[in-house]
């Protein structure tokens, strides 16, 4: 059997890449420009997080669906182009509020279309690949966070309105990849099945939607962890000194180490086998000791230390829960479940800046550390009850 990873898939992981990094000029930023160069409260800051999220949960759904309904390619030229008028008016009208909030909006939206629609055709165009495919688009995104926010903080320092530029360039290249690769990437076929098929695939989706949902449960308090890293503990982290500059590193020390520990991850992952339930627990007791770390950081060392361990956890859960989607979807579902673990991140994304926004304007610091440790701790329970999830790879 062809264990070489086909051309169609690497089409996906260079865009991917280059999606991400384009992102990467912006995400670390969000927060500290509304606040800092807006003026805007803490609360608004989180107000424009959740619209950005609120309206990727719907790029989602409509994607998954779109990618089940007319097709990938489809989907993925509608996607891309309107990511690309995102990105423009993002940088055309930015300057005030409303414009960022705007333009923000639209693309979380955009966003969220091109997600499912790349995360369904990576896992049926190569299904033999396994969970290889979803590993390889994570570490090309964050080959694209490593990028990015390495110039990123170099260029927020000459002048942060360049930012925007950076990230209209990057989308254009996204999409001149996808457009060229366009004619590697097929549709796959819709399979043709009887009744008694349909029924068993209904079926299927049944049994297997209560062990999504915890997953998806899951995986959703974990990004409203995560996110922190870019709203509350940026900002906690400025007001201990940590420089602009440092900020950006944190990110960037991510990147790399999701990229270059992949040897280290591989052999570790050889343990778990086919077992993604064993994977997501272990992260998650990970995520758990990060999250120990961070409230007693005083400066940037520390913090580097919590990002290094957070950034572990992540690296066992996060390319698990597209392959849980992937194989536990039925014929013709494909664009549908990826859309729904993407709408769990989304989740956390939208309500993590403003419900931690809100409590630190009115308790502070300790208060959101408290949330955030009980989340991650939540996120654990609904990996460990959840039903053993088994998907064994078709190649060695």
């Amino acid at each position: 059997m062809n264990n070489k990873m086909p051309i169609s898939v690497w089409i996906l992981v260079i865009a991917m890449a280059l999606n991400t990094t384009a992102a990467s000029f912006l995400w670390p930023f969000n927060t500290l420009y509304i606040n800092g160069y807006l003026g805007e409260s803490m609360t608004l800051a989180g107000v424009a997080l959740l619209v950005n999220s609120a309206l990727a949960i719907a790029g989602n759904y409509i994607g998954g669906t779109l990618f089940d309904r007319i097709g990938g390619k489809r989907t993925l030229i509608l996607s891309v182009g309107l990511l690309l008028v995102s990105s423009l008016g993002f940088l055309l009208f930015h300057a005030t509020f409303l414009g960022y909030l705007g333009w923000l909006g639209l693309i979380g939206f955009s966003g969220g279309l091109v997600f499912p629609t790349v995360y369904a055709f990576a896992g049926l165009i190569w299904p033999e690949g396994g969970r290889r495919s979803f590993n390889a688009i994570y570490v090309a995104q964050n080959v694209g966070v490593a990028l990015g926010t390495a110039m990123s903080g170099q260029i927020a320092r000459i002048d942060i309105e360049l930012i925007f530029y950076a990230n209209f360039f990057l989308s254009v290249l996204f999409v001149v990849v996808l457009l060229f690769g366009l004619r590697y990437l097929k549709d796959p076929a819709r399979p043709v099945v009887q009744s008694q098929l349909e029924a068993a695939a209904t079926t299927l989706s049944s049994a297997t939607m209560k062990s999504m949902w915890f997953v998806a449960i899951g995986y959703a308090a974990l990004w409203f962890v995560y996110v922190q890293w870019q709203g509350t503990i940026a900002v906690h982290s400025k007001d201990l000194g940590v420089t602009i500059s440092q900020y950006s590193l944190l990110w960037t020390v991510n990147g790399a180490l999701i990229v270059f520990a992949q040897p280290l991850l591989n052999r570790a992952l050889r343990y778990f086998e086919d077992d993604l339930k064993k994977q997501l627990i272990v992260g998650a007791v990970i995520f758990l000791a990060a999250f120990a770390v961070v409230p007693f950081a005083g400066g940037f060392t520390m913090f580097m230390v919590a990002m290094i361990v957070m950034t572990i956890g992540e690296m066992f859960i996060w390319p698990a829960v597209p392959t849980i989607a992937a194989k536990l979807a039925p014929p013709g579902k494909a664009g549908q479940f990826q859309g729904l673990v993407n709408i769990a991140a989304s989740v956390g994304r939208m309500i993590g800046p403003t419900v931690s926004g809100l409590v630190y304007d009115v308790f502070g610091i300790g208060a959101v550390f408290t949330m955030l440790f009980l989340l991650t701790a939540i996120a654990l329970a609904f990996f460990i009850f959840m039903k053993d999830i088994r998907v064994p790879e078709k190649s060695s």
